[in-house]
């Protein structure tokens, strides 16, 4: 079987139709499978990770962030060379992780606001 025709056959499949036919054709149970062959990788900046406020509304729009770079007279809020220079280096501190997660549900990026934010977040503390 080509490419072409395992696209088409499984074309309008569900995923515990497909399941089955890794199953039942392979002897692969999906559920068996490492995370890495189910999530995929994913890689990121890691700073420390953050408790999700079950009060908090669920995924900041662009809207809200963009008032939040705004001071009061409606114009953008321009950081210090300090302030610059601090982000700088936290952003420098911040450790590339490779992580098989599961990317699509909202308590990922809840716990990593700074990946849609583009503000680095707090450093990890050293264990």
């Amino acid at each position: 079987m080509n490419a072409k025709e395992a696209e088409k056959e499984l074309l309008g499949s569900y995923a515990a139709d497909k399941n089955e036919i890794l199953f039942s054709r392979f002897k692969i149970n999906y559920n068996n499978e490492l995370e890495i062959f189910k999530k995929g990788s994913v890689v990121f900046r890691d700073y420390e990770v953050v408790e999700p406020d079950p009060t908090a509304p669920r995924i900041q729009t662009e809207d809200a962030e963009q008032q939040e770079d705004t001071d009061q007279d409606g114009a953008e809020a321009e950081k210090s060379k300090t302030q610059q220079e601090k982000e700088r280096k936290r952003r420098a501190k911040a450790r590339i992780t490779v992580q098989h997660v599961d990317i699509i549900r909202d308590e990922f990026w809840e716990r990593r606001p700074w990946l849609l934010s583009n503000k680095p977040g707090k450093i990890p503390k050293e264990p």
